[in-house]
This record gives structure tokens, C-alpha cells and sequence, in this order.
């Protein structure tokens, strides 16, 4: 802390360095007398042992230990009374102001022991001023000034650019624009639903982005439905060749988007199930979004099967009974089976119930289905309706997965005849 004389010694020229202050605003500070927060720290701790809230009083207040007089002078009270009630870096700040006036001096001793006068860095330096990236034009390149990844927008929406697309895709970057790292991160990774896309490398397929899925657009479609008048944008090839592989929400409501096939399908891992007029408003699909898609992807997609082990119950909850599907069939579960399958671990999805009775009629699974039953460890595979005894040779790298095995209960597979 400065001592009693020396405070005395420069209360003159502090009064003088006051009333030029009020006169005249070229006392704010500049990148020639500025100091590090690091270099105020300093001086606090030598002037008042690193408290910027202590008052002694002493007539000297804060960390830097500022009279009132020149707390006034320099602008203090637009932040508080006293300097000691203002923040740390409030008073930073004004210090600034006397260090520009007065120089390292205005603290005899703190100011250069802490090199006070050798230290020309701004303390609070202001952030650089960034772009809205969702305001940037559909194939701006954009990245983090925090990282080196680079997207590519599209739609409002941030792309990842993979390495193995910059040269395909033609992607120059020395054209990257820096934008906010919460605003980078926070950049949607897939265009908005209905955004029709291509390879940005080139190539005549189309497809269109659905819940981040591309689906493809067949030529008839693409006049038929409509997709000829969107915007056609270019994605990078690694992300596209992703998507293309992704599905479509399960529960998404969907249509063709030509309106000639007028029935409705409702999303399930993968594959569209029908919904019947009936349930339409009965299961409440008619309060969902309701979403047009290429008629050539709707009608292959309604031709699938829902994915082997998906576990599923009617909707409505009219009937209670849970199913795992298996080769396209419906198997019913008890409690013991749900339970003891590790069924209850999976999501349970709701289907439309005339689908799920159809499902659940049938008479075996399609041929390949792989089934496990509780009572050993016998896998069996579907053929003609039958069963066979898979033996162990054949699973490994390149041949059949464990994986695509379903559990259904013992009853089942009894009633399968075997191969003989």
C-alpha cells in the first residue's frame, strides 16, 4: 500500500490531472498505457493484500487503493459511490483511466514494482464481433476461431465437412468464415424436413432430408411430386452418404407427396405401416405432422418389415398384449416373457391396431428369420414356414450375427414344424 506521504506528495497533481479529466475525454485509456489484468492484480495485492472490497478508512478505498476525489474525477461513480463498492473490474477500469492521466505514478511504489508502466496489453479486450451464421448465404463455409472442424451451411443448418469431401465437393477453404463458437456449436446438423439435396461432387440423384434422413427421389417422382420447383442444394458426399443410410422417425406420420395415394402410413423402426381410415382420428394420428414423401420410397418402405425385435403394442391400448416382431410377425409376450427376454429394456412403440392383428396372424416368419427360444440354445432358422438347427460354424466375421437372433417364448417355435 502506498504510504502517507507519498500520498500527500501527489495529491496535487491529482487534483490538476482531475480537473483536465472533466475537461477533456482524452484521459479514457489506450492500448499505449493499458495494463493485463494479471499487472492490476498485482498492484492490488501490494496496495491492499489482493482485497478489491477493503476500506480502512484511510481515505484511500479498493484494491488500488483510489481517493475519492479521483474516483470522481476519473468517472468511478458511474459504477459506484466508493470504489471499494464497485467490482474488480470496475475499478480496473477506472484505473485505466488514472494510468493514462497520470502514469505508473499516481501509485509511487505498487505501480512499478508491479510493472504498471511496461505493461501495454488491454484488460478487458472486446470480443471480436461475429456473423449470424444462420444469416450467411447456403453454401458459406463456416468454423469455430475454438476448433478446426468446418461445416458447410445449408438452410440454416451447419453441415460437417469431412476431410475426404474438400477436394470432391470443391470446397475452398481459404473462403471460411469465423463465427461464434456457441453459434457454431449450436448450428442444426441436418437441413429442415422437405430440403431436397444432392451430392455436392456431383451426380444426378436426388433426395429429400426427413427428420435427417435423405430419402431418395426417384425421376418420376421429381416432376410428380413437385420436387423440380425447390431449391436443389449441394451437401457434402460423407454426410449424404450417412443420411442416406438413417430412418425416419418412428411415430413420424407420413403420405406420398403426389397426393395420389391417398392412405397414411405411420413410421416403425424403418419400415411404414398402414393406418386404416378407422384409427386415422380414433388413435389420434390426425394431431400429428403429417409429412409428404417421395411415393416410389413410400411404397418400397411400406413393402418392409418392421426391424426384428422391435417391441410394439396397439396404439389405442385397447389390447394390452406386447409383441416382438419376428420376420415380420407379431409374436405375443406374456409378462414372464417380456421380463425374462430383457424385453423390458427396449422401447415400446404403439402401432395401429388392424396392422398389429394382421401382423400377429400370420402364420410363420419370413424365410431367414433367425429365433432363439428360452429352453435352449438352439438357433433356429426359418425356411417354407419351417424350422432347421443352425449349427455354430455358421456365425462368425462374414457369415450370420448373434446379434440378428430374436428371442420369442418356447410356444413358438414349437409350433413351427421342423426340417426333416
Amino acid at each position: 500500500m502506498r504510504s502517507a506521504a507519498a500520498r500527500k506528495k501527489s495529491a496535487l497533481a491529482v487534483t490538476a490531472t482531475a480537473l483536465l479529466a472533466i475537461a477533456a475525454p482524452l484521459l479514457t485509456s489506450t492500448g499505449a498505457s493499458a495494463a493485463s489484468v494479471s499487472t492490476w492484480d498485482k498492484v492490488a495485492q501490494c496496495e491492499a493484500s489482493g482485497n478489491w472490497s477493503i476500506n480502512t478508512g484511510n481515505g484511500y478505498y479498493g484494491g488500488l487503493q483510489i481517493s475519492m476525489s479521483t474516483w470522481r474525477a476519473f468517472g468511478g461513480t458511474q459504477y459506484a459511490s466508493r470504489p471499494d463498492q464497485a467490482t474488480k473490474q470496475q475499478q480496473i477500469l477506472t484505473g485505466e483511466k488514472i494510468l493514462a492521466g497520470q502514469g505508473q505514478g499516481a501509485w509511487p511504489s505498487c505501480g512499478p514494482a508491479a510493472g504498471l508502466g511496461a505493461d501495454h496489453a488491454n484488460p478487458y479486450p472486446t470480443a471480436p464481433s461475429y456473423p449470424d451464421p444462420a444469416s450467411l448465404p447456403a453454401g458459406t463455409l463456416v468454423k469455430s476461431p475454438n476448433g478446426a472442424a468446418v461445416k458447410v451451411m445449408i438452410s440454416g443448418a451447419g453441415i460437417p465437412v469431412a476431410a475426404s469431401d474438400v477436394t470432391p465437393d470443391h470446397y475452398d477453404l481459404s473462403k471460411i468464415v469465423l463465427v461464434d463458437n456457441a453459434a457454431f456449436n449450436g448450428l442444426p446438423s441436418s437441413p429442415p424436413a422437405g430440403t431436397v439435396v444432392h451430392d455436392q461432387a456431383g451426380g444426378a440423384n436426388r433426395y429429400v432430408i426427413i427428420d435427417g434422413a435423405a430419402l431418395s427421389i426417384s425421376a418420376a417422382d421429381w416432376t410428380a411430386d413437385g420436387y423440380n420447383v425447390r431449391p436443389d442444394m449441394g451437401v457434402p458426399t460423407a454426410w449424404l452418404a450417412s443420411a442416406t443410410q438413417r430412418t425416419v422417425t418412428t411415430g413420424r406420420v407420413v403420405m406420398d407427396q403426389s397426393g395420389t395415394d391417398p392412405a397414411r402410413y405411420v413410421m416403425l423402426n424403418g419400415a411404414a405401416v398402414h393406418i386404416s381410415a378407422s384409427e386415422w382420428s380414433a388413435n389420434g394420428y390426425d394431431s400429428r405432422s403429417l409429412m409428404g414423401v417421395p411415393g416410389d420410397w413410400l411404397h418400397a418402405t411400406a413393402a418392409k418389415q418392421v426391424a426384428n425385435g422391435t417391441i410394439v403394442k396397439e396404439v389405442s391400448g385397447a389390447d394390452p398384449t406386447v409383441y416382438v416382431m419376428a420376420g415380420g410377425v407379431a409374436v405375443p409376450l406374456t409378462y414372464a416373457d417380456f421380463t425374462g427376454l430383457g424385453y423390458d429394456k427396449r422401447p415400446l412403440e404403439g402401432a395401429p391396431g388392424e396392422w398389429l392383428k394382421s401382423a400377429a396372424a400370420k402364420a410363420a416368419p419370413a424365410d431367414g428369420t433367425m429365433l432363439l427360444s428360452p429352453e435352449g440354445n438352439t438357433v433356429w432358422q426359418v425356411t417354407a414356414g419351417k424350422k432347421r438347427a443352425m449349427t455354430e460354424a455358421e456365425f462368425g466375421p462374414g457369415k450370420y450375427s448373434f446379434n440378428d437372433v430374436v428371442s420369442v417364448p418356447t410356444a413358438f417355435t414349437a409350433k413351427l414344424p421342423t426340417v426333416v
